[in-house]
């Protein structure tokens, strides 16, 4: 049986100007992180990531006090906007440095390349991919990787409508699938009523509604729903 997934998020620390004052926990498949540019939302994944580790922060997983694990012993896979990729390696090259070797490693790879049409680019180098190219071969190296937790970092910003919703579609199948918990991070009401189980709504650093993305963002959906009908 796969573990119960928990996530427990306290910090109470300084970045810059912004005084993060945010403790959360969240049991749900996929949580939104939803907020404003410089709300502390990118800044909490990179704490539980372990990217970013201040005193005055603490990440439990799964009942597991992780705040003093290295990032690489975390088991956990951060995506971000911007994507790094090996720039001298192919796009399969890519996604098998990802690839949990053990298990069904190979099994997954070939779902990633089909779910993100990657088949045809195997051979491609990075340098040569187009802006959603680059960042479906990141999204497929993550999910490669097999990890306890994904951490998705606005990856669908920029991307048009269309192409949002069937990629996010995809992940979300595979995540639910694979049992896979998410945490990702928009400003999007539509990615986060669409993702999210959980929404957890940040202002200038402190979490000030958590619950179903129906509650938490009930005057967005209606100022969408008020627009679509002028």
């Amino acid at each position: 049986m796969a573990e119960r997934f928990r996530l427990q998020v306290r910090c109470h620390a300084t970045l810059g100007g912004l005084r993060l004052q945010a403790d959360f926990a969240t049991e749900a498949m996929w949580t939104v992180l939803f907020g404003p540019s410089g709300s502390g939302k990118s800044s909490l994944l990179r704490l539980v990531a372990g990217l970013w580790s201040p005193s005055g922060a603490s990440v439990q997983l799964n009942g597991e006090d992780i705040s003093h694990v290295p990032t690489h012993r975390r088991q956990i896979v951060l995506v971000a906007q911007k994507a790094a990729l090996f720039p001298h390696l192919g796009v399969l090259e890519n996604i098998r440095f990802g690839t949990n070797k053990g298990g069904n490693g190979h099994n997954v790879e070939a779902t990633v390349l089909e779910m993100f049409e990657l088949e045809r680019l195997c051979e491609a180098r990075v340098r040569t991919l187009s802006g959603g190219e680059y960042q479906r071969v990141a999204l497929a190296r993550a999910l490669a990787s097999q990890p306890r937790l994904l951490l998705l970092d606005e990856v669908f910003t920029g991307m048009h409508s269309q192409q949002r919703d069937l990629l996010l579609s995809r992940v979300r199948d595979f995540c639910t699938s694979a049992r896979l918990p998410v945490v990702s991070v928009t400003h999007d009401v539509v990615e986060a009523c669409t993702a999210g189980d959980e929404v957890i709504r940040l202002q200038t650093g402190q979490v000030i509604a958590q619950g179903t993305a129906v509650d938490v963002l009930a005057p967005e959906r209606e100022a969408l729903r008020a627009a679509l009908l002028h």
